[in-house]
């Protein structure tokens, strides 16, 4: 069965933007954002969070970082009662100083799916 869905950009959309959320103590949800989380949960919506994350390819923070934010994101949007279905983002970046995330890649925004 089909579903609805919204994707969700995450820095300035989800948390306030800071530039490169390179400590968890930079995440700062944005207000009122897990009660319209919740509010498109109950109007039948799946929520995806789509973000790119090049500080990964800079060698600003490491992988792991950012999978500890994306998991603090979504349990706290969970304590209002909202639920994320699913978070996707981009570590790559062509000028990155990372090799393993250095590259051009089909899985940064905006870049059309094919």
């Amino acid at each position: 069965m089909k579903k609805p869905a919204v994707f969700v950009d995450r820095d300035g959309t989800i948390n306030e933007q800071m530039g490169y959320i390179n400590h968890v103590s930079r995440f700062k949800m944005i207000p009122g954002v897990p009660q319209a989380i919740r509010m498109l949960n109950r109007h039948g919506f799946l929520v995806l969070v789509v973000s790119n994350q090049s500080g990964v390819a800079r060698g600003y923070y490491p992988m792991d970082l950012v999978e500890t934010i994306h998991r603090l994101m979504v349990s706290r949007i969970k304590e209002k009662k909202g639920i994320i279905d699913g978070v996707f983002f981009c570590p790559h970046h062509p000028a990155g100083s990372v090799p393993e995330f250095s590259r051009d890649c089909d899985c940064r925004k905006p870049r059309p799916v094919s």
